[in-house]
C-alpha cells in the first residue's frame, strides 16, 4: 500500500516506542460504536488513542486518510429520523465493521491492539447476511486470523533516492518489522510481519485423473469442492445400494420409468447418468432436463442390479413426424463395472413392448451394434 514518507517515519518511530500494557477492562466505545454502527473521525481518534496511544492520532496515523488508503469509505449518515419531513444533519462516518477491520490492519502493523469485543458485537450483524465484504471477513474470523496473517508493506511514493539503509525491530508482541531508508533519512518502505504467520504451499492447479475435475491444490476451497465433485461422480460411477429406488421398485416395478411426474429424486438420478454419458463420449449438452417442464415427453429409465444398486440409465425421445416409428433411443448408459453383463438384454423385450420399433440414435457404438445384431434388430440402426 502506497502511504506518505512522512507517515512511514512516524509509525515506524512510534512502534519502536514501549508498547501500552494491555488493559482488562471492557473498551466502552466497543459497545457504542456497535450499537450506532457507525464511528465518526473524531470516535475514531478517541478509540485509536484509549487502543494505543503510540498511534497519537492525528499526529502518527490520522484516521481519515489512513481509511482512504485502505479504501474503507466514509458516508454521510443520519440520525434516525422520527417524522419523514425531519430535517436532520448528517456525518461523515465510517461502518463499524470497517472500524474494525481498520484497527486490524493496524494491528498487524504491530501496535497494541485489541478488536474482540468490538468484532464480537459487530459479528452478529453479519451472520444474518450472505455476502460479505473482505473487511467483513476480517471481522467474522478476527480472533482465528489474530497474529497469523500474511506480511503487509506500506511503501513511500516514488521519487529519486540512492543508497538504502535497512533497519530491523521486534516488537514485544513478536510483530518483526523492517523499515529502509535512503541516504537522506526519508522512509523507502516498512514491512511487518506477524508472529504466527505460516507461509502456505504454493497453489497449484492438478487436474484429478479419477474424476477430471481441475483445482487449485493448496486451497482449501478448492479442495473442498473437488471432494465433493469427486464424490457425486463416483457415487455414480461406482455405485452403492440405493435403499429409497430399492423400496420404490418392491412397491411397483414400474418404478424404474422416469417421465414428466416422476419425483424430482428420480429426475435427477437419471439426469447424473445423462450427464455422464455426456462427459464420456465429450458431446456439447446433457440429453435429459431436472426440469420436467423443459423436457416433458422424454422417457427414462433407471437400471438396477441384485445389489439394489442404481447402474445406469437411458433415454425415450418421441420422434415428429414419425408413423411407422414414433420413437427412438435417445441415449443409453450403464457404470463401467455393469457393463457386459446383459442389463440391456434383460429389459429389451420390455422396451419393445412400451415403445413397439424403434430408432437407435447415433453415433452407436461398436458393442451396441453387436446387441442389436444378436438381437436381430440391426434394422434399428438408420
Amino acid at each position: 500500500m502506497e502511504i506518505e514518507a512522512q507517515t512511514i517515519e512516524a509509525m515506524w518511530r512510534a512502534l519502536q516506542k514501549p508498547a501500552p500494557a494491555m488493559s482488562r477492562r471492557a473498551n466502552a466505545m466497543d459497545g457504542r460504536i456497535a450499537a450506532s454502527g457507525w464511528a465518526s473521525a473524531v470516535d475514531l481518534e478517541d478509540y485509536l488513542l484509549s487502543q494505543d496511544r503510540r498511534l497519537d492520532p492525528p499526529a502518527v496515523v490520522d484516521p481519515k486518510i489512513l481509511a482512504g488508503a485502505l479504501g474503507l469509505p466514509f458516508r454521510s449518515v443520519f440520525p434516525r429520523p422520527q417524522r419523514r419531513n425531519d430535517d436532520d444533519s448528517g456525518y461523515d462516518m465510517l461502518s463499524a465493521a470497517d472500524t474494525a477491520a481498520l484497527c486490524i490492519w493496524l494491528e498487524r502493523l504491530g501496535f497494541r491492539i485489541d478488536v474482540a469485543d468490538l468484532c464480537a458485537r459487530v459479528r452478529p450483524r453479519l451472520d444474518a447476511t450472505t455476502h460479505l465484504t473482505d473487511e467483513e471477513i476480517s471481522v467474522l474470523f478476527y480472533e482465528a486470523n489474530r497474529h497469523r496473517l500474511p506480511p503487509i508493506t506500506l511503501s513511500a511514493p516514488h521519487r529519486e533516492w540512492r543508497g538504502m539503509i535497512r533497519s530491523r525491530f521486534k516488537t514485544s508482541s513478536g510483530y518483526r518489522l523492517e523499515c529502509a531508508f535512503d541516504d537522506d533519512g526519508h522512509a523507502l518502505w516498512l514491512t511487518a510481519r506477524s508472529p504466527k504467520y505460516r507461509k502456505r504451499p504454493e497453489a497449484i492447479a492438478v487436474t484429478c485423473p479419477d474424476c477430471g475435475m481441475t483445482y487449485v491444490k493448496g486451497s482449501r476451497t478448492d479442495e473442498q469442492l473437488h471432494r465433493s465433485f469427486h464424490r457425486k461422480r463416483f457415487s455414480v460411477i461406482e455405485p452403492k445400494p440405493h435403499r429409497r429406488f430399492s423400496e420404490a421398485l418392491n412397491r411397483d416395478l414400474d418404478a424404474a420409468w422416469v417421465d414428466a411426474r416422476s419425483p424430482k429424486w428420480k429426475r435427477a438420478e437419471v439426469y447424473s447418468r445423462a450427464l455422464e454419458f455426456k462427459r464420456e463420449l465429450g458431446y456439447d449438452f446433457t440429453q435429459w432436463s431436472l426440469e420436467a417442464q423443459h423436457d416433458p415427453d422424454a422417457i427414462g429409465f433407471l437400471f438396477s442390479d441384485e445389489e439394489e444398486r442404481i447402474i445406469g440409465a437411458c433415454s425415450f425421445r418421441p420422434q415428429d413426424g414419425a408413423s411407422e416409428r414414433p420413437w427412438r433411443l435417445d441415449w443409453i448408459w450403464i457404470c463401467p463395472d455393469a457393463r457386459r453383463l446383459g442389463q440391456l438384454d434383460r429389459h429389451w423385450d420390455r422396451f419393445r413392448q412400451r415403445f413397439g420399433v424403434f430408432d437407435v440414435e447415433h453415433p452407436v457404438s461398436d458393442a451396441m451394434r453387436a446387441f442389436l445384431r444378436k438381437r436381430g434388430s440391426a434394422d434399428l440402426l438408420r
